[in-house]
């Protein structure tokens, strides 16, 4: 078995896609953890199998189940959280996010990546700001047997540039899909 370097939360979406790609140009070994949670876009979720078959990336699907939330990406509502996107889903990438640290800490990796951009911040996604993910650190410091951290390398890029990065690394369209506003 091939030591992984770091578990890459990936969703099939153009950051998440953009991220593995990046990953693989560093030389760096994915692990990749897509998350079934009932979202409306599942095709997003079947396009990041996909793609890591196609790339020969190990991978795991996890299914949740997260009790019944407003959001639009998981059912036909709008929001009724104040101040956030209408396409905000509470705690979801905390939820994840643990998931990721249990399935690193067990595999002995120490690093997990996720695709939160500076456009998630603009939108109002809470969970995709920079000081939750240093609020996020402090307590993977003190979570597990071992430190694990969380990048979001993305961070400050607005999704206009990942895009043309996406387009110049040579990701097509076909390997990307997004559920926002499908």
């Amino acid at each position: 078995m091939v030591k992984k370097d770091l578990v890459l939360l990936y969703s099939g979406g153009l950051e998440s896609r953009y991220l593995l790609h990046l990953a693989l140009q560093l030389s760096l070994k994915p692990f990749c953890v897509l998350v079934d949670y009932g979202q409306k876009h599942i095709a997003e979720l079947t396009t990041a199998v996909s793609i890591c078959i196609q790339l020969e990336i190990e991978y795991e699907i996890v299914k949740l189940t997260i009790p019944k939330v407003e959001s639009k990406l998981t059912g036909n509502f709008q929001t009724t959280y104040e101040g956030v996107s209408e396409w905000y889903v509470p705690s979801r990438n905390l939820i994840f996010v643990s998931l990721a640290a249990s399935m690193a800490e067990s595999r002995g990796i120490d690093t997990i990546w996720y695709g939160a951009s500076y456009s998630d911040r603009v939108n109002i996604f809470p969970d995709c700001y920079q000081d939750w993910v240093v609020a996020v650190n402090k307590v993977l410091v003190k979570n597990g047997s071992k430190k694990i951290q969380l990048v979001a390398p993305l961070m400050g890029m607005p999704k206009e540039l990942i895009q043309e990065l996406a387009k110049i690394a040579g990701i097509k369209n076909e390997e990307v899909f997004s559920g926002y506003g499908e």
